[in-house]
Formats: C-alpha cells, sequence, structure tokens
C-alpha cells in the first residue's frame, strides 16, 4: 500500500526529519497496562496492533512492512496488518501482532547475533518501544514510532520524513492512534487466543 503523501528522492537526512509528540493520557496508559495483563499480551504486541488499525483509518487497508530494533544498528523486518473491524476484528489483530514479533523472537534464537552486525537496508516504517526507544539512531525511516515510559504515561515520538509525508497526515495518525488503542483493548477477548506459529525455525 502506498504509505507515503510523495514520493521524495533518496532517503531523509535527520534534518528532513519533524516531530509530532503524542504521549498517551495517564487514563489511556492505564488501560494499556490493564490489557496487558488481562489479555496476557505484552504492551509492545498491543501498540503495534494499534499502529495498524491507526494506519487503516488514516490511509487506507492493506499490508505495511515495520521495522523493529535488533542488535547494535540493525533492525528486523515484520508485515503488520492495517484492516479495519469489518475485515480483521480486535483479537485478529492483536494475534496477528503477536505472531509477527514471535516469528522474529524464534528467528533471533535460530540464527542468532549476526558477525556483522551493520547498518542494513530499512523499510519505510520504524517501531521502537521500550527504554532504549529514545536513543535508538536515525537509520533513514520515513516515518518512525518510538513508544517509552516517560514517568506515568507512555510517550509516543511520531518522527516522519517532511519531504514524504504532509504533516496534517501525521498528525491524525498519532491522533487516531489512542481511539485505535482503545477499540482493541475493550473489544477483544480476554485471554486473547493464538496457535503457535513455528514454521520460520524450519
Amino acid at each position: 500500500m502506498q504509505l507515503t503523501d510523495y514520493d521524495a528522492e533518496g532517503r531523509p537526512r535527520v534534518e528532513d526529519l519533524e516531530l509530532v509528540p503524542a504521549p498517551l493520557s495517564p487514563l489511556l496508559t492505564m488501560e494499556l497496562d490493564g490489557a496487558v495483563e488481562v489479555l496476557g499480551l505484552t504492551s509492545e504486541e498491543i501498540l503495534l496492533g494499534a499502529l495498524g488499525r491507526a494506519i487503516e483509518r488514516t490511509i487506507g487497508s492493506g499490508q505495511v512492512t515495520v521495522d523493529v530494533p535488533g542488535y547494535g544498528a540493525r533492525v528486523h523486518p515484520l508485515t503488520v496488518q492495517c484492516a479495519a473491524p469489518r475485515q480483521i476484528d480486535a483479537d485478529g489483530m492483536l494475534t496477528s501482532a503477536h505472531h509477527a514479533l514471535a516469528e522474529l523472537a524464534v528467528r533471533r534464537m535460530v540464527h542468532g547475533v549476526p558477525d556483522d552486525p551493520r547498518p542494513q537496508p530499512v523499510s519505510d516504517v520504524l517501531f521502537a518501544s521500550g527504554d532504549t526507544a529514545v536513543t535508538r539512531p536515525y537509520l533513514g525511516h520515513l516515518l518512525e514510532l518510538r513508544a517509552y515510559r516517560d514517568q506515568d504515561v507512555m510517550a509516543l515520538d511520531w518522527w516522519f520524513d517532511a519531504r514524504s509525508f504532509e504533516s496534517y497526515t501525521v498528525a491524525e495518525l498519532a491522533e487516531q492512534f489512542p481511539l485505535a488503542l482503545i477499540e482493541l483493548t475493550s473489544e477483544a477477548t480476554p485471554p486473547v487466543q493464538y496457535a503457535p506459529k513455528l514454521a520460520v525455525a524450519h
């Protein structure tokens, strides 16, 4: 699917980036924490599912390749579903996010840490979460969502290539994200049921 508003030449430089900060409210942060406990998922899985739903709400349905951080400057691509509730329900969105991250964990276990942990080609989107989300180096993504704890709230920093996106597109993404999060956490059936998928290990 076409994610950007414009096709810019080459990867953006740091000076091409703009930021839309959109922290979750304390109430929504508590909602996220409660969903982690009730649904049996990680916050990373829930936020990744919400990212897919927010992209559908703002840009349209389809699939996007999203990089998640690995060792050193490496990133690992995974597929994120961007679908409306009539296409994939809340359980399906969260299950898809769980499988994507679980398969990545299996690949890491099977293949280990590469001998040459230098940067490699990147996707258009980066999703980084946790304590290192703020400090991770910029690698040339057109859109980044960096999620991390800032005192009692979940901070969400939306960095974007101003050559590729109109600022209002990213502002709408940031606005739709908490709505997508509320939908997933309120409509998912606890605990979210999923079947293990380990075929990537073979």
